[in-house]
């Protein structure tokens, strides 16, 4: 097993044991933040733990981020899906073949 893979089992294990004990998910990604300098780790525990999609437990992690790290992060996350828009955007533009 990676350690990455160990990491995320071991935050995982972390959240199943606070939601058991009434902490809701903000509870968890503030806490799983303060374990791991990684949050795509956090965001993959709380997914694990909660049963959340991965895009509802992104959302609950960026949102407990340090503020200048959750800025960072979300611009990265816009220029993600602007490069990803554009890529659509040129594949639907019909190629003119010389023939």
């Amino acid at each position: 097993m990676t350690d990455r893979m160990e990491r995320i089992r071991l935050l995982t294990e972390i959240a199943r044991a606070m939601l058991a004990s009434g902490a809701d998910a903000d509870q968890l990604a503030q806490e799983l933040l303060r374990r791991t300098d990684s949050p795509i780790s956090a965001i993959k525990a709380v997914a694990d733990a909660t049963g959340m999609g991965l895009g509802d437990a992104k959302w609950v992690v960026h949102r407990n981020l340090n503020p200048q790290v959750r800025k960072a992060a979300e611009g990265l996350w816009d220029e993600l899906l602007d490069g990803v828009r554009k890529l659509q955007e040129s594949s639907d533009v019909p190629h003119q073949h010389s023939d």
